[in-house]
């Protein structure tokens, strides 16, 4: 009996989706973790009736400051340059999002009770991961089949690549 071998090899994420939508997707986990970490801090908290306040500003800081930069980083960088490829209606949805996202940041900023905070923060976490998923699913390969170089598009865009855009 003859048997027969083929070589096989599992592609690197680099090699399928290139070294910085790659690093996109890793800062994406990394965001997403901490709000999460945040979040779930939040529910604890509210869920024993305790003063939430301190969970609240700590996630507030993270929004305000990472998740902010990163958002407004992704506005700039990869909407205008989908724009330029005339894809309005996509650029106009996750507008509506960056909008929203913002919204439940002023919320949750502003909530007065527990029960406020935890659904704004539940609702954002939620939004973040919608967001999320349009950009690397739709958004960065609609860049590349249209002929966009996106590794040197997020070249040194740390706000969008996290630390793992420098390390490639």
């Amino acid at each position: 009996m003859k048997v027969m071998t083929m070589a096989t090899t599992i592609p690197d994420a680099d090699d399928v989706l290139g070294s910085m939508t790659a690093a996109v997707h890793e800062h994406h986990s990394d965001l997403w973790a901490e709000l999460t970490l945040k979040e779930n801090e939040l529910l604890r908290v509210v869920a024993v009736a305790g003063d939430f306040t301190a969970a609240r500003d700590d996630f507030v800081a993270l929004l305000r400051g990472e998740v902010a930069e990163h958002l407004e980083a992704e506005q700039t960088v990869l909407y205008g340059a989908v724009r330029g490829q005339g894809s309005h209606a996509l650029v106009q949805a996750l507008d509506l999002d960056h909008q929203a996202l913002i919204a439940l940041i002023d919320h949750l900023e502003g909530a007065e009770s527990g029960f406020q905070a935890a659904m704004a923060a539940r609702s954002l976490v939620l939004l973040f991961a919608l967001r999320m998923e349009k950009e690397e699913s739709v958004l960065l390969p609609m860049l590349r089949q249209g002929g966009v170089d996106v590794d040197a598009l997020l070249a040194g865009k740390s706000e969008i690549t996290g630390h793992h855009g420098a390390q490639r």
